[in-house]
């Protein structure tokens, strides 16, 4: 793949119209800072594109959780929700905590 070299400042001036070249012209852009090469601009190929779509869905509907961790049910008893049961969450008063 051809390379074209651009400094930080160039590119930084001419963003747009270097990505633009970048898509059509199927080469890359080695950005340089003082003449030494700090970064590589590469298009992104086709296949790399579609194979990252088929990876992220690749996994969908393989994880199996037992019996034990299956729960159909609601999360809470409607008992638990009595505003006047004893429960280990309650309200703590900072006057309390302070004297």
């Amino acid at each position: 793949m051809k390379t074209k070299q651009v400094s930080i400042s160039e590119f930084k001036a001419h963003c747009t119209e270097e990505i633009r070249t970048l898509e059509k012209g199927g080469f890359a852009i080695e950005l340089t800072r003082h003449g030494k090469r700090v970064a590589l601009i590469t298009p992104v190929s086709p296949e790399t594109d579609s194979g990252m779509k088929s990876w992220l869905g690749s996994c969908r509907d393989t994880v199996k959780y037992g019996e034990k961790y299956q729960h159909d049910g609601p999360a809470w008893n409607e008992k638990d929700w009595e505003p006047n049961k004893k429960s280990c969450f309650h309200r703590i008063n900072l006057q309390d905590l302070l004297a």
